[in-house]
């Protein structure tokens, strides 16, 4: 763990906006999943309804699993005892949102070689266009 401390870590984003702390995250990821877990009650079971909640899904968990990440480097910012009990839930959940990402991944690429056509990809990938 001394390692990750020495690290120099930048305290803003690649768009200039300031990184959020430790609170922030924690408090962020667990509105997130409410909102998201409530959303997907939402999507039906059309091919485009489908698609659609798996790219939701996937961005969804991958936005929990990097504030989880933010929140476990920037948790010197609040006292361990409270650090473990807001974010006991989160480490939990963590596994689970790295399952979802696969699954619904799985998913997308199911759908995207089941309704396209085979050769039309093929040809695509060698150079020729087909018109």
């Amino acid at each position: 763990m001394k390692f990750i401390s020495k690290l120099d870590f930048p305290q803003k984003s690649i768009f200039g906006f300031k990184i959020l702390s430790s609170l922030q995250s924690t408090v962020s990821c667990y509105i997130l999943l409410f909102i998201g877990k409530n959303l997907n009650l939402l999507f039906g079971s059309s091919k485009i309804n489908i698609i659609a909640g798996s790219s939701f899904n996937i961005i969804l968990n991958s936005s929990v699993v990097i504030l989880i990440i933010n929140l476990i480097i920037r948790r010197k910012q609040i006292k361990k005892i409270y650090f473990l009990f807001l974010n006991f839930a989160l480490f939990i959940y963590l596994p689970i949102a790295f399952y979802e990402i696969f699954r619904y991944a799985k998913t997308l690429l199911f759908f995207f070689f089941k309704y396209t056509n085979q050769n039309n990809i093929l040809a695509y990938l060698e150079g020729v266009r087909i018109l």
